[in-house]
Formats: structure tokens, sequence, C-alpha cells
């Protein structure tokens, strides 16, 4: 049932209560059946005149507000000095960003889409992952995909058990010389030590995902990042670190191939597999 009409519904059985109780409450005081009938719904009408003009003040309010505050937000600069307050716009933009990422574009036959951002193609990534035999994932910490039942491919991981399935998955290692503390606070980190917390944290993650299904192979590279790849049998995501900055999947373009009709496809293939063998699993 539409929801405007189960408020409405609800809205008349309050109006229906408060009619007959106010009309009770003056026949207690001595006035006529029909008197308090009529006092009760100029009284209740005249309530409810008063609340859609409050609600409309409320609402102009509040959209004046919302407003002033992305204003306010969007005219931070990356180079002023209160780093909170360049946080504070990265979340302000991220939301938006997050809430309208556009509309998903299906890959139908297409061999190459742009997509704004990662979160305008999540569920086609999922959807990819569920169907693949075969995956390479190389990323920074991995912490959007794997870490916690509301991550991104977790739950995909724990049943992709069976033979013939093999999941291989590149992360930084969190003792790489790229994790500076000039790093940390380009990042909105407050040093290098809390971002090396943070991804050890993610790799035990992978770690006990990897002991939980066999098919998983988690390694650990030591070299500075420069692209997010999602291989899924014949399909690829990736997208570039290169501009640097945090909140790579909500900033950075990324880009679907086909490995079919696409020598891209082959060269970032080749490049996973090169970084494949010079990396190390966990220690």
């Amino acid at each position: 049932m539409n929801k405007n009409v189960i408020d409405s519904i609800i809205a008349s059985v309050i109006f229906g209560i408060l009619s007959t109780g106010l009309g009770l409450l003056l026949q207690v005081w001595g006035l006529s059946t029909q008197v308090s009938i009529i006092f009760a719904l100029l009284a209740l009408l005249t309530l409810f005149i008063i609340f859609l003009i409050l609600r409309n003040i409320f609402q102009n309010s509040t959209r004046w507000l919302t407003e002033r505050l992305l204003e306010n937000a969007l005219q931070l600069q990356g180079n002023e000095g209160d780093k909170s307050k360049i946080t504070f716009k990265q979340k302000i933009v991220g939301r938006v960003l997050q809430e309208n990422s556009v509309v998903e574009q299906e890959p139908n036959d297409s061999t190459f889409i742009e997509y704004p951002n990662q979160l305008a193609c999540e569920n086609i990534i999922a959807e990819e992952f569920s169907r693949a035999r075969t995956a390479k994932i190389l990323t920074i910490r991995g912490e959007k995909y794997f870490v916690g039942t509301r991550s991104l491919l977790y739950d995909i991981c724990l049943w992709k058990k069976e033979n013939g399935h093999h999941i291989e998955v590149l992360v930084l290692s969190p003792r790489s010389s790229h994790i500076t503390n000039q790093l940390a606070e380009d990042l909105g980190h407050n040093s290098a030590d809390r971002i090396r917390r943070k991804m050890t944290n993610a790799l035990n993650y992978l770690t006990h995902l990897e002991e939980l299904n066999p098919n998983i192979q988690v390694k650990c590279y030591d070299e500075t990042p420069n692209f997010k790849i999602l291989m899924f049998d014949n399909v690829m995501f990736v997208s570039s670190f290169a501009g640097g900055g945090p909140k790579n999947d909500m900033y950075a373009k990324m880009y679907y191939l086909t490995r079919e009709g696409n020598p891209l496809f082959t060269g970032f293939e080749r490049y996973f597999d090169n970084l494949s063998k010079r990396s190390v699993s966990p220690q």
C-alpha cells in the first residue's frame, strides 16, 4: 500500500479520535452536542492550519540551512590550514556522491564503459564477481571489499569454496616504504603509524578469510600503488591512484573493460601477474 495512503488513513483516525474527545469534553462543560461538535471541528481545523504553516516554515528553513552548509563546505580550499574543515568537506562531498552517483549503466554488449566513480558500479562489480570462476583483485587495503559482512565481496567469497574457483588478492604491505607521514597528512590521517595499524587490521581480516576459504590467496606488494584492478574472468574494473588524495572509490573514475576487443585488458592482466610474482604471502 502506498505510504501516502497509509499516512492519510492514520491522520484521519487521529483526527476522528481528537474530534470525539474534544466534543465529549465540551459536553462535560455543559455545551450541547451540536455546539460541542462544531467547536471541536473548528478547533482542530485551526490546529491543522497552524501545523501546515509551521511545517512549511520548517521545510523551507531546513533547505536554506542545508544550502548555506553546502556552500560554506564547498568553498573550503585544500591549502587551508584547518585539516578538520577539509575532512568535513570531503565527508559532505562523499555523501552527495554516494546518494547521487548516477544510475548504473549496465554493460550489456559494451566492451568499454566509463563510470564517474566506483560507487556508480558497485552492484555490477558484485554481480560479476558472483558469476566469476577466477578473480584477481589489486587494491591498497581491501577494507571496502573484504572487511566485515557489510563489505562488497565478503559474503560472496565465503560460498566460492568448491573446486574450480580461484581468488587472488594483492594488497599493499603495511610495512611498505610508500607509507609516510606526508602521505598520512595528505590523506587526512594523524600519522603513518595509524595507517599501518588500519592496514594491518584489514590484512588480518583477509588472512582469516583465506583460512575460511582455501580458494583465496592473499599476497602483499611493496611498491607505490598505481592502479586498482578488479578482474573477474573476462571482465575488468580498473581505476587509478595517480590522483592521490583520500576516498578513491568516490573521486576516481572507474572503467569497465572486456577481454574481447580490448588490448588494455591484456596489458592490465600482465601488470597484475607480474606484480603478483613480486609479492609475498603475509608474514
